[in-house]
């Protein structure tokens, strides 16, 4: 085996065989990291005997001064963690590549899953634990940074909820697989007429309205100037990158609504002139009045939102990455005046199908905080995802290395002494 500098090609055709490779170790991110940041890439992998690719990984370069850099593998490297013999050598021989580059301190954090989980976080017993491989990686000089909870702004999330779309023929199928309060979401969203469609590079301002809002109503991290960054992402990804729009139209929803009530109102009558009417009708004829006391109240609140929006309503919005791999959830908006018309449920069902017509089996909701107890900050959000019947995946975590102390060390102080300042 040889440890080289891979071509954009060659670094292309191993990533898309999918061997569990993340979005941001997909040669699109090179274009991004070199657009958005104006970062040094370097595609570094090993060939076998016969020339053929068997690992690699996506590093962006980061200048600590005095001509050296942090070097970040961001979900890398990506190869069969299983094959031992091939992870000792692509760090070693990666040791020996940072030394003689300019390398101050190197972090990685694998796409690996240490540990599987259902549901109900009960751990899977059928997939080992992936101790061995901290084990190697400590041999190799390398710093585990913890099993870590919670969210980080200098670490990617390590919890992942992810749904096996794998093995449904439709959609109709995977949706009898949801407990009982997604069933009825989606029900209403469909009955609303709420409908998804995909956003252009031109339109990623409609995601960033709705984004955030979001933001400041959850009070999550967000990037200095979240709009660049999506957009960044949106170019340097192309198709790769998906942007769902659920919206409903509220003329169609009210034409609806209207024809819904005038239907009713027939039946009404057919019954109310019944001359001999039983409890079965009476109650039938009570029943239809509550219905249409409904629809009333219903039509009077979309006329009402028409005049302050205009027709098309935006209720939720996302961003979508398709790897060989997997379909990532990265980051997701919605509004919260308008909930009734549970528009998010509409955009997961359509991406959900997206990824059974595309044949890709898994869904991945992507982030969880890793505390599933009532108290834990995302309770909702992993109950939410929790009723898609998705599973909970443990990634194996940051590990950090400093190739070079003295230059490491002056980074180390330059940065504690910025801070200082900046306080």
């Amino acid at each position: 085996m040889i440890f080289t500098e891979l071509t954009d090609l060659e670094y292309q055709n191993y990533i898309e065989k999918g061997e569990e490779s993340a979005f941001f170790q997909m040669i699109e991110n090179k274009a991004n990291r070199e657009l958005e940041d104006d970062q040094s890439v370097r595609l570094l992998g090993v060939k076998d005997a016969s020339g053929e690719v068997v690992a690699a990984s996506l590093f962006s370069l980061k200048s600590t001064g005095l001509g050296q850099y942090f070097y970040y593998s961001n979900r890398g490297p990506v190869m069969d963690y299983h094959d031992h013999e091939l992870v000792r050598f692509y760090f070693q021989e990666l040791s020996r590549y940072l030394k003689n580059n300019n390398c101050s301190y190197v972090k990685v954090d694998p796409n690996w899953i240490y540990k599987k989980y259902d549901k109900d976080v009960n751990e899977k017993m059928d997939y080992p634990v992936q101790d061995e491989l901290i084990r190697i990686m400590e041999k190799e000089g390398y710093v585990h940074q913890g099993f870590t909870r919670g969210y980080s702004k200098t670490s990617q999330a390590r919890w992942m909820s992810v749904l096996d779309v794998g093995g449904y023929d439709d959609v109709n199928a995977l949706v009898k697989t949801f407990d009982s309060q997604r069933k009825r979401n989606i029900k209403k969203a469909q009955k609303f007429g709420v409908k998804v469609r995909f956003l252009e590079v031109d339109e990623m301002d409609k995601f960033m309205k709705l984004y955030l809002a979001t933001s400041e109503r959850q009070g999550f991290f967000t990037h200095p100037d979240p709009l660049k960054y999506f957009t960044y992402f949106k170019m340097a990804y192309g198709d790769k990158l998906l942007v769902p729009l659920a919206y409903i139209e509220l003329d169609e929803y009210i034409g609806n609504l209207t024809k819904e009530n005038e239907d009713l109102k027939k039946r009404h009558a057919q019954q109310d002139k019944k001359e001999n009417k039983n409890d079965k009708t009476i109650n039938k004829i009570k029943e239809m009045e509550k219905q249409i006391n409904k629809i009333e109240e219903d039509l009077k609140e979309a006329r009402e939102i028409q005049e302050v929006e205009g027709n098309t309503l935006d209720l939720a919005a996302g961003i979508y990455f398709e790897t060989p791999y997997e379909l990532v959830y990265n980051s997701g908006a919605s509004t919260s005046k308008y909930p009734q018309f549970v528009g998010p449920y509409m955009m997961h069902l359509e991406m959900m199908k997206y990824c059974i017509d595309n044949n890709i089996d898994r869904y991945n909701f992507y982030g969880v905080s890793g505390d599933f107890s009532e108290d834990g900050e995302d309770y909702g959000v992993y109950r939410f995802k929790r009723g898609f019947n998705a599973e909970i995946e443990e990634l194996v975590g940051d590990f950090v290395k400093v190739i070079k102390p003295v230059p490491y060390n002056v980074y180390k102080v330059k940065a504690k002494l910025n801070q200082m300042i900046s306080k």
